[in-house]
C-alpha cells in the first residue's frame, strides 16, 4: 500500500510531510479527541509504518509544532483575494492552528515517550 498525496507537491524534507501527516491524522485538541496518550499511540503507528529511524522519531514532534506554527503563518499571511474563505473562516484557521500548537506542546512528552 501507499499514500500518494500531489496537493501542494514540492521537493522537500519528508519528515515534515510525515509531521504534517502525524498532526492531521492522529493529532486534535478537540475535546471529544482521544486521550492524548491515544493520540501518541496513534503517532506511533504511523512513525512505525513510515519505517521512521530512532533520530527522526526524536524530532517528528517537533516537525509537527513546526508544522502547525507555518500553518497559521500561511492563513495569517495569505492575500485575502487569493483564497475562498471568509475573514472568519481565516480567523478561525488561525486560531485552531494555534489551539493545536499549544495542544501538541504541552503534551510534547507523552508523544516524545510513545515514540521512543
Amino acid at each position: 500500500m501507499a499514500f500518494i498525496d500531489f496537493d501542494l507537491a514540492a521537493p522537500g524534507n519528508p519528515l515534515e510531510d510525515v509531521g504534517y501527516m502525524a498532526w492531521l491524522w492522529c493529532v486534535s485538541s478537540k475535546p471529544t479527541a482521544p486521550s492524548a496518550e491515544s493520540q501518541a499511540a496513534q503517532v506511533r503507528v504511523l512513525a512505525n509504518a513510515y519505517g521512521l529511524s530512532t533520530h527522526e522519531r526524536t524530532l517528528l514532534v517537533d516537525a509537527m509544532l513546526e508544522r502547525q506554527s507555518r500553518n497559521a503563518h500561511f492563513w495569517r499571511d495569505l492575500p485575502s483575494e487569493s483564497v475562498d474563505a471568509t475573514p472568519e473562516q481565516i480567523t478561525e484557521r488561525i486560531a485552531w492552528s494555534h489551539r493545536e500548537h499549544a495542544f501538541t506542546a504541552r503534551h510534547r512528552a507523552a508523544l516524545a515517550a510513545a515514540l521512543a
